[in-house]
């Protein structure tokens, strides 16, 4: 499956995966709210016997599937949030 990787500009190590380019329908507004602006930076054919660094592909693939969308957090969970927004903001996604 094409799967579609944005950064976030606003925090630094988070990645939303969509599995259509420029379609952030599914994703829901207070998300997008809070990953602020992001960045197209790479496509590429997600399949189960792709390795992937930090998750397993079939764990992406599920979540693109069922959700719509797949959002990587950066390499130390919320250390990397400065303002403690996310940690209180993103139970449930």
């Amino acid at each position: 499956m094409p799967c579609y990787v944005y950064r976030s500009v606003k925090k630094r190590g988070m990645y939303l995966y969509l599995p259509e380019k420029d379609q952030f329908d599914s994703v829901p507004e207070s998300l997008i709210k809070l990953i602020g602006k992001t960045e197209f930076s790479f496509e590429f054919q997600l399949n189960t016997e792709r390795k992937l660094l930090r998750y397993e592909s079939s764990e992406v693939m599920r979540n693109l599937l069922d959700n719509g969308f797949f959002l990587q957090m950066p390499p130390n969970g919320y250390k990397s949030d400065n303002d403690g927004e996310l940690d209180a903001n993103l139970q449930g996604f």
